[in-house]
């Protein structure tokens, strides 16, 4: 999967690790079949450090604290999800605190959030 340029343009910018530590966190990644390596690396983030607030996997179950992952996806393409993660490394969103992470598991996040796009 080819991710967009402004992926690692954003984070050049200065946001390799900001912020402290996410939501509680659960050890299991969501069960989803046939995921490229990034997709499935950013499957086993989003399950350990946003399951604890955010539904990550295709149920409507789970957290209720944050969206779901589903409806993320559908909202956000994936250059506002950059956008977003930036803004949520720098500052946080609304209740939700800021959250460190590399430009790496950014791109890795946004590659399983776009397979939750075609569910």
């Amino acid at each position: 999967m080819r991710r967009p340029a402004i992926i690692l343009g954003l984070f050049a910018l200065g946001l390799p690790l900001l912020g402290v530590g996410a939501c509680a966190t659960t050890p299991a990644a969501p069960a989803v079949a046939g995921l490229d390596p990034a997709a499935e690396r950013g499957a086993a983030f989003a399950a350990r450090r946003c399951a604890g607030c955010h539904t990550v996997g295709l149920d409507d179950g789970g957290a209720q604290d944050g969206p779901s992952f589903r409806d993320l996806a559908r909202r956000y393409n994936a250059i506002s999800l950059q956008k977003r993660f930036t803004e949520v490394a720098e500052h946080g969103f609304d209740r939700m605190p800021p959250v460190s992470f590399t430009a790496s598991e950014a791109e890795d996040l946004i590659a399983y959030l776009q397979t939750l796009r075609r569910e």
